[in-house]
């Protein structure tokens, strides 16, 4: 009901630069939330639910008895409800004290002729009002469908990627695009003929590539030259369809969503690095983190891989040379080199020390 409060949950603003967002006021990197929302992940979304319910509940006795009891009942959850909400992405920046909410309930109950017209089928301020149920109702669902399909997206088409190019972002969101357009074909093929589409990879259902928007261009000042620029000012109906456009322009100006090696926490891989590591401290390592520890670990594995591999080659050479001169046959040749080569990979899967790993060979 945006027309009354002006709520960050009906309609909210954000202006676009090629390489960042502006929330509040306040410059964010393209791609920010999409992973707050990732890294939020199901549970945050579930949240919602039961203060929803709840909501829903005091807010229809509200409209119906209209008295202070109600009022404040509704009002009391109506806040409960807008707590969770003002957890989530984007929501969290806009959704701060002074906003417009708590004088919702006590206006509607001054103004009794507005409530009769909410409530009036076919009227602009019912439109309005079914609107805005709609989209609380369907949050949660949204907000889990956001976090599935996105992470299917990444794990199915990023997560191979031979580099981390902004055009390879692109070429892997093309191909994901094409995957999902002949999908959603054969799925309109497979039930015009009156059959069940049966394929459970993906939902097809919860997946779009078009969102509600309105946009206008407007100047901002560049926080680090200081020069006037045109942003995208696009004012979002729903917080899925801004996070869809957030992940979708991070990609294109080469940030994405990415799992941390170390900790498996989602962070935002940004200027098409192949970065696999995020920042946050790693507990109990003194200030550590991730990226430092994990780079640490990455030494050590390519150096234990280095030392695999140089072991295993000077056996096998001297296994070769033994064969050459006739000192083992063929048989015990085969047998000694698939011998080196369970000890290389017992040694790279960590179940021997090096000491152990090169005595062994040795002794072959």
């Amino acid at each position: 009901m945006y027309y009354m409060n002006q709520d960050a949950v009906d309609y909210f603003r954000v202006d676009f630069t090629p390489g960042e967002s502006i929330v509040g006021g306040k410059h964010y990197p393209l791609g920010t939330f999409a992973v707050e929302m990732m890294e939020c992940g199901w549970n945050r979304a579930a949240e919602i639910r039961q203060p929803l319910k709840r909501f829903q509940e005091e807010f229809q006795v509200f409209l119906a008895a209209r008295d202070v009891s109600s009022a404040a009942a509704a009002f009391h959850a109506m806040r409960e409800l807008w707590q969770v909400l003002g957890k989530l992405p984007v929501y969290n920046k806009l959704m701060v004290e002074g906003h417009r909410l708590p004088g919702l309930i006590p206006y509607l109950r001054g103004h009794q002729d507005l409530l009769d017209e909410m409530l009036t089928p076919g009227t602009p301020r019912n439109e309005g009002y079914i609107r805005w149920k709609g989209k609380l109702e369907h949050l949660e669902d949204e907000l889990q469908s956001f976090v599935k399909n996105t992470q299917w997206m990444l794990d199915e088409f990023f997560q191979e990627l031979p580099s981390r190019r902004r055009q390879d972002y692109i070429r892997a969101y093309a191909r994901y695009r094409d995957v999902i357009e002949d999908a959603m074909q054969a799925k309109q093929d497979v039930e015009d003929e009156g059959e069940e589409w049966e394929d459970r990879t993906v939902d097809l259902d919860t997946i779009s590539f078009t969102f509600p928007v309105n946009i206008s261009l407007v100047p901002v000042l560049d926080p680090k030259t200081r020069r006037p620029t045109l942003a995208e000012q696009m004012t979002f109906e729903s917080l899925p369809g801004f996070l869809y456009m957030d992940l979708y322009k991070g990609m294109a100006a080469g940030n994405l969503p990415r799992r941390c090696a170390h900790c498996r926490r989602w962070f935002l891989a940004m200027g098409g690095y192949d970065t696999r590591y995020c920042n946050r401290v790693v507990p109990g390592t003194n200030g550590k983190t991730c990226r430092k520890v994990g780079a640490h670990e990455r030494e050590k594995e390519k150096q234990k891989t280095e030392t695999a591999a140089r072991e295993y080659n000077r056996t096998y050479n001297r296994l070769k040379a033994r064969k050459r001169r006739g000192r083992i046959t063929v048989d015990e040749w085969n047998r000694q080199v698939a011998q080196a080569q369970e000890l290389k990979d017992a040694f790279t899967a960590r179940k021997m020390t090096k000491e152990a790993y090169v005595k062994k060979l040795n002794e072959l």
